[in-house]
């Protein structure tokens, strides 16, 4: 077959997964791995009570952010024919139809054949291929004793920035959450913001009160122009220990003017990488704020990295085996340093048997091969739905 330079130059950057394994880790592979069998569970884990909004918060409350972790997500754990298993987490709301297509296009497949350069790893429906993606890295590290990082390019940082978090609050209920923040060992802490909500005096009463505290207010784009936003940006612009996200929409002529006009770091959220390098070319962004699934994420970064921009990996307030996912992904790179939205902590249970804990704001990339984590199926059941 004769392959066109596209063509070529596609092909070539789907490195294959033990490339950058030691010869050794390599020579000890075996010559295919058969998934053998797949299990699914669909869960509901609420978050921790208190750990979101305040209810009384007024008129602008987002009511997205009370419900939802009402909102199912789905378990998977593969198992080889060598009888070890890797398990993944896709996130939240996605359709029973779409996973049950993935489940009868990837079992009885060799695992060491799935495309894991392809964002949707060649399976049928790409909105749930991630948790696949996390499952394979799970079963293949186990099987080879290596980590998932060390199969993303090698493991850049041994512990991971997090932040603590939560939503809109009224300021009497964000100075708890300072103080617990605080009293964990946080040094971040997140919070929502829209349109019309009070956050001068509250960052005002933050800064008074933590002034060690460094944040982040996620606007989710609630202003919808400049002009709306330039005049709040203009009394936040205080010298805080703040960067704020997602303002207004991505139109990076009025990102570009908003860094001009205050000294205010801007946080972008990226959907892909032409955005990232328009960004960059116009001048229009201080963080990014990245997803996508392991591979993505590790690609995306190695951009920013480049370009001397640090990054912190999103999430949907997830639970342990994809917060734990992010964690893997993030150590393979070296622009990874702001607190990232590995939040599971916060939910009633992470289903891998609290294994996921926060130390002084890090979290350890796990020592043990594959993800590092262990299904609690006590825990599965207990939060299991139909």
């Amino acid at each position: 077959m004769v392959l066109d330079r596209r063509s070529f130059l596609k092909a070539a950057g789907s490195a294959a997964t033990l490339a950058g394994l030691p010869a050794t880790v390599r020579a000890a592979a075996p010559k295919s791995l058969k998934i053998s069998r797949i299990e699914t569970w669909k869960v509901i884990v609420p978050m921790r009570p208190g750990t979101t909004v305040s209810l009384d918060f007024g008129p602008s409350l987002d009511i997205r952010l009370r419900d939802f972790d009402k909102v199912p997500k789905f378990i998977i754990r593969l198992t080889g024919e060598n009888g070890v298993t890797g398990v993944g987490e896709t996130g939240r709301g996605e359709a029973d139809a779409s996973l049950a297509r993935n489940v009868k296009a990837l079992e009885g497949k060799d695992a060491l054949a799935v495309p894991l350069g392809e964002p949707s790893l060649g399976l049928p429906d790409g909105s749930t291929a991630d948790a696949f993606e996390m499952a394979i890295y799970d079963l293949l590290g186990k099987t080879l004793g290596v980590r998932a990082c060390d199969m993303l390019g090698g493991c850049r940082q041994e512990k991971v920035a997090v932040t603590y978090w939560t939503g809109q609050r009224t300021e009497p209920d964000l100075m708890k959450v300072c103080e617990t923040a605080k009293r964990g060992g946080y040094e971040h802490l997140k919070f929502k913001g829209r349109k019309g909500d009070p956050i001068v005096p509250l960052l005002a009463a933050v800064h008074r009160n933590f002034p060690d505290l460094s944040l982040t207010v996620d606007f989710n784009q609630s202003y919808k122009d400049l002009a709306g936003f330039l005049p709040v940006a203009r009394a936040l612009d205080q010298g805080y220990k703040l960067v704020i996200e997602d303002p207004i929409p991505a139109n990076l002529d009025w990102w570009a003017q908003l860094r001009q006009r205050t000294s205010i770091p801007y946080a972008l959220t990226s959907a892909n990488a032409r955005q990232m390098m328009q960004a960059i070319k116009m001048n229009a962004i201080d963080v990014f704020n990245l997803g996508g699934n392991m591979r993505l994420f590790q690609r995306l970064c190695t951009i920013a990295e480049a370009a001397d921009i640090p990054v912190w990996h999103g999430s949907g307030v997830e639970l342990g085996i994809r917060d734990m996912s992010f964690v893997h992904a993030a150590a393979a790179t070296v622009s990874c340093t702001i607190a990232s939205d590995t939040l599971s902590f916060l939910r009633e249970n992470d289903l891998i048997g609290g294994t996921f804990q926060p130390k002084h704001g890090y979290i350890e990339v796990p020592k043990k091969p594959g993800l590092g984590v262990e299904l609690d199926e006590a825990a599965v059941k207990r939060y299991r739905v139909s």
